[in-house]
């Protein structure tokens, strides 16, 4: 947070104790003693807040300086209703110290931002893309939020208050009441027809309840995110607004999977269009392909308002929001999935808010003689990912069942001159599932070295030969001669991707192995890598603030339909270790732990990890207050705000 802005708090702080102190002077000689004290106290409070405030000014702490209520951050307490349940020693949840809401920036405004797809779904549950994502964080809003200046502490959302029993196996969850639900966007929401769906809608707790049973319904498409639950016994309605989730044993990541859960409305799931009910037996099934899916509908601080596939999306406001509200009226993504025309758009102000490519960040800012950025006329940023991009091998392909061959790929991908050539410096070369700066990534592993002749050894040793001379390895395997000759699967939207497998296209050509390389969207990619139809994939994964390697690494996600383990690794020790981080909460223990399952990774190679990205962010002037977090959501458009006076003129 810039520093002037803190100065501008302590500064109103000051102005305040300064008037009420001429207000005591003046009333001390006509008014009662009891409103002078009262008036005085009020004084006090302030000073005592503009103290603070210095001392973290000298400390160079950022200082919230939002009035929030609903946990959407603030510093200053007592504004909302329910802030006085922090003072319980009972609850779990702590005091907002980030800022969500800034002061900053002009009320209203539109937001003009992308998307590089079509959203495969909108149902957060069964959906697991970026653009849903993100998405979500705006729609929708969770029990409780990780603080972002401090993540290992959970703060206030929907609920007001978290009681957890000693061995963390149950949680007391106390939501908020008049929290309500938005009206779906349907398009003949209007018609009589569709009268039912206009009726205001409180979150209860049997949304809540609701939510946790179609996780553990075995129809619910929602692989990737059930193994979180397998230990939950179950979700029970106390009353109205307070609901207990139960787990059968104590275990590590259960206070993540319940409170950064986002419910969604029961009212609503479980009837069809025309408002009859779903029967109990074929929820699930139904869910997976609910009508209400292409409207989504949470109870956050933006409302869905319509979607045009291949256009646009846009979101508006929730003025009945239970928190503070975003300074920014309206958000309009623009569905634009060319790089190159997403920065014509930017540059030409069509656009508020776009990431640079590698290549654009080298074009128009390394190397760039008079461009908006040089003239400083859009302003940019690269920021660390909390995330890894990797070439993921599916061991279920005669190609990469053995780990010989898997380390053969990684010696012969040069991936730090592809860092520094394709994607001009802008990542760290990673080594194994962590980022590279925490603690769990192991400092005594480092990357293997870009060595054809030992990628050629490893081939030969695995028994990939050219026993006929064609220039192409090949092995026979059930009594049939295999060439070795295999295709990646990748993100279409991506030209430093192909440059980047162009190069090892060539590299292995050198082995002789033939390469080649099949970019589609990215609906496609996501179906085809669900479905386990590919050889091997570029990908990128997005880490969460507490390590749980069980979604992408345990064997018994490989065979999870729709599972994350794509590349179906299977190893018993990491399995071992898995299960017992899940048991484990002594942080030492875990780190040990957790060095040891990314040495695990390192030697079997069950992907080629590439490297930790830094994106360039771009803005124009007129959006204000612009902030990245360093934990996910990471491009956060709640603290933002929209300026016009600001805007190029034309």
């Amino acid at each position: 947070m810039p520093r002037t802005f803190q100065a501008t708090i302590a500064l109103i702080i000051s102005l305040a104790a300064m008037a009420l102190m001429t207000i005591i002077n003046v009333w001390q000689t006509s008014n009662t003693e009891a409103q002078v004290i009262e008036l005085k106290r009020e004084m006090q409070e302030l000073v005592q807040a503009q103290k603070e405030i210095q001392s973290q000014l000298k400390k160079g702490v950022a200082v919230s300086g939002s009035v929030a209520g609903g946990g959407q951050g603030s510093a200053v307490a007592g504004k909302d209703p329910y802030d006085k349940y922090l003072n319980d020693d009972s609850n779990i949840l702590k005091r907002a110290t980030d800022e969500i809401v800034s002061p900053i920036g002009p009320d209203g405004g539109t937001l003009r931002d992308t998307l590089s797809s079509d959203p495969k779904g909108f149902n957060w549950l069964i959906e697991s893309s970026v653009d849903v994502s993100n998405l979500q964080a705006l729609v929708h809003s969770t029990y409780a939020r990780r603080d972002f200046n401090e993540p290992d502490n959970f703060v206030p959302d929907l609920a007001y208050k978290v009681e957890v029993n000693d061995d963390y196996t149950e949680y007391t969850i106390h939501l908020r009441k008049g929290v309500y639900w938005h009206t779906p966007a349907h398009p003949d929401i209007a018609s009589e027809q569709f009268k039912w769906l206009r009726e205001s809608r409180e979150l209860t707790a049997e949304d809540a309840v609701f939510t946790f049973e179609l996780i553990k319904n075995s129809q619910v498409e929602a692989g990737s995110l059930r193994n979180y639950f397998e230990e939950m016994e179950k979700a029970e309605v106390i009353d109205k607004y307070t609901f207990k989730v139960i787990w059968k044993k104590k275990t590590y990541q259960s206070m993540s999977a319940t409170l950064s859960m986002y419910p969604l409305p029961k009212w609503l799931f479980t009837k069809n269009e025309d408002g009859s009910d779903i029967q109990a037996s074929t929820l699930g099934l139904s869910f997976n392909n609910h009508w209400a899916s292409q409207y989504p509908i949470g109870v956050g601080p933006y409302k869905f308002i319509s979607y045009e596939k291949g256009v646009a999306l846009k979101l508006e406001r929730n003025e009945d929001y239970f928190g503070a509200k975003p300074k920014i009226q309206k958000i309009d993504f623009s569905i634009i999935k060319d790089n190159e025309q997403r920065l014509l758009k930017l540059k030409a102000d069509k656009l508020d808010f776009s990431v640079l490519s590698a290549s654009q960040y080298n074009s128009e800012v390394l190397k760039g003689d008079d461009t908006p950025f040089t003239r400083k006329e859009i302003n940019y940023k690269a920021v660390d990912r909390f995330a890894y991009y990797y070439l993921g091998w599916n061991a279920e392909k005669p190609f990469f069942q053995d780990k010989k061959v898997r380390l053969a790929m990684t010696h012969a991908f040069n991936r730090q001159a592809i860092v520094d050539n394709v994607f001009f410096k802008l990542g760290t070369l990673q080594t194994g599932p962590f980022y590279y700066k925490h603690p769990a990534n192991n400092p005594d592993i480092q990357p293997y070295a870009f060595d054809l002749d030992k990628s050629r050894q490893l081939l030969d040793e695995a028994g990939w030969k050219d026993s006929d001379g064609d220039g192409i390895r090949d092995k026979v395997i059930n009594g049939e001669k295999v060439p070795f000759k295999f295709t990646i699967l990748s993100y279409a939207n991506s030209p430093e991707w192909r440059s980047a497998l162009s190069v090892l296209k060539e590299d292995l050509r050198k082995v002789n192995i033939a390469m080649d390389f099949s970019p589609v969207d990215w609906p496609t990619m996501q179906k085809k890598m669900d479905e386990k139809k590919f050889d091997a994939f570029t990908g990128g994964w997005g880490l969460s603030w507490e390590l749980d390697p069980y979604q992408l690494w345990h064997s018994s996600q490989a065979d999870e339909p729709g599972g994350s383990n794509r590349v179906a690794f299977r190893n018993k020790r990491a399995d071992e270790i898995i299960v017992k981080l899940r048991e484990t909460f002594d942080e030492e223990e875990r780190m040990k732990l957790l060095r040891e399952f990314h040495a695990i990774l390192h030697e079997e190679q069950p992907y080629t990890f590439f490297f930790s990205p830094k994106s360039v962010a771009a803005w124009q002037p007129r959006l204000v207050n612009f902030q990245v977090q360093s934990i996910r959501p990471q491009f956060y458009q709640m603290p933002w705000a929209i300026d016009e006076s600001k805007q190029k003129a034309k």
